[in-house]
Formats: C-alpha cells, structure tokens, sequence
C-alpha cells in the first residue's frame, strides 16, 4: 500500500529533475558568462604581451594547430607554421613597448569566441624616440577540453 502512495512522487522527482538540471544550467552559464569573457580578454593580452616580450612558445601554446589569420603586415594569410615563422621575423627580441588595449566587442557562442578590439603599442627606440601604433584585431578563440585556443584572426593599422 505504501508504494501506491510513493510511486507519484517517484515518477513526479525523475520527471522534474531534468528539467530542474536544465534550469540550473541556463542560470549557471549566464552567470559564468562574464567570467568567461573575462578570461578570453586576459588570453588576447597575454598573447600579445608574449608576442611583444618575443616569448614564442608562450605565443604558441595559445594558438590552436588548424590557427588561420591575416596580419596587415603579411602579403597573405598564414597557417599555424607561417605565423610562427612571422612572429620570430617580426618579434625576433623583446620590444620596449607598452601595450593598452580598447575592448569594442566579445561574443561567445557554446566553445567559439569573437573579440574585437584596438591595441595600442607605444615603443621607444635606442634614441628615446617613441614611436605609436594602433591595430582593429579580431580574433577566434575556440574552447578545446578545458583551454582556449586562438583559432583565427586579422589586424589592420589604423593610420591617422
């Protein structure tokens, strides 16, 4: 008699749960969502930081293996080896430059993220001379298991 009573409950706790689960889900990814931006943004500057400071294998290790990108200074795009050999040309030792960044745009869509911003780079040379440059990036992240990868990307100068 007493499982005639139970089972309702039974059958109405495995029907709810689910959904209770999905709910809890959607909340939790919307509150997670700034962090998660957050963290893509600390990833954009860690890889220019690195580039800047000639540390490629720390450029590297940001950049997924199937990486496409376009950077104005290149007469074509370049895949993960041509970028590599780029960024060795053009960042063969570390610049004396500061870099500021202006965020303009993210979005993250389930493991993709698109970010668009403007990097300024203000460089001294031997003479103290300081020279400035300003870039739009945009750039592709893709999330591989717990990590973002960098998976594309293109700059252009901006000229004033």
């Amino acid at each position: 008699m007493k499982i005639t009573v139970f089972l309702p409950m039974i059958i109405s706790i495995l029907i709810l749960f689910p959904c209770l689960q999905a709910d809890c889900a959607a909340i939790d990814t919307d509150k997670g969502r700034p962090a998660m931006e957050e963290k893509i943004w600390k990833l954009e500057e860690a890889y220019f930081t690195n580039l800047y400071n000639a540390d490629h294998d720390g450029t590297l290790a940001l950049v997924h293996s199937q990486f496409l990108g376009w950077p104005d200074m290149a007469a074509k795009p370049l895949d993960w080896q041509g970028s590599a050999d780029f960024m060795k040309k053009a960042f063969s030792k570390p610049s004396p430059c500061t870099l500021t960044f202006e965020r303009e745009g993210i979005s993250v869509v389930d493991n993709a993220a698109l970010t668009q911003y403007i990097i300024h780079a203000s460089c001294s040379d031997t003479t103290g001379t300081v020279k400035r440059q300003s870039s739009r990036i945009t750039h592709t992240w893709i999330k591989e298991g717990r990590d973002w990868k960098l998976l594309g990307g293109m700059s252009m100068t901006i000229v004033k």
